[in-house]
């Protein structure tokens, strides 16, 4: 009968066992959150520094601009102050030009003439050297650009005929125009020779 008893009576079943891998298994299912909460903030660091970057390369190119702003400063200060002695000198080239060539062909192998020749293409050479250069006027056609009509033939045209001032320029730059006659057609000696000597033709 004991015997009946303990088949009849139902299998009570073993108690549930739990392990430590629960714990894992769960702490595994609330990683995503943190990995994406990582990744994000990892996406938000290099948005950061892709933008120190471009701040980097923004202050690197204004400093370049900079510098290259205050050489062509500088340069242009260095040429504004040459070019002011320049043009302080030329009435001095005019007045050499003026003087050698009031003196006579038979004197122009005087040792004094010689030596005043020699003065003058030494202050040449240094204003050449400068970037100086004499603007070509007598028979060319009129530029208001180059030249400054202080007279004009009654009958017209557009040639300059004669020069009262020479002009210059000084690195392709117009330093002083040319004082000149225009007319239509050619002058005679007498009409040259008084202008390069800056005495207007009659």
């Amino acid at each position: 009968m004991d015997e009946d008893r303990r088949e009849s009576a139902p299998e009570q079943s073993a108690p549930e066992e739990t392990t430590e891998t629960d714990g894992v298994v769960g702490e595994r299912l609330a990683e995503p959150p943190a990995a994406s909460e990582a990744a994000a903030q990892l996406d938000a660091e290099r948005a950061r520094a892709e933008e120190y970057l471009e701040q980097a390369r923004r202050a690197r190119a204004e400093l370049i601009n900079y510098r290259r702003r205050m050489e062509q400063e500088t340069e242009q200060v260095r040429r504004n102050a040459g070019e002011r002695i320049i043009a302080r000198l030329l009435p001095v080239a005019d007045d050499f030009a003026r003087a050698l060539g009031a003196v006579p062909e038979s004197e122009m192998q005087n040792p004094w003439i010689q030596g005043i020749l020699l003065i003058e293409r030494k202050l040449w050479s240094i204003l050449e050297a400068e970037g100086v250069q004499p603007i070509e006027a007598v028979g060319q056609p009129f530029n208001p650009a180059l030249h400054e009509a202080v007279s004009m033939d009654s009958g017209g045209g557009n040639q300059v005929v004669a020069e009262y001032q020479r002009g210059y320029t000084l690195h392709d730059r117009v330093l002083r125009p040319a004082m000149v006659r225009v007319g239509a057609g050619k002058q005679n000696g007498q009409e040259a020779n008084s202008a390069q000597n800056g005495e207007p033709a009659s």
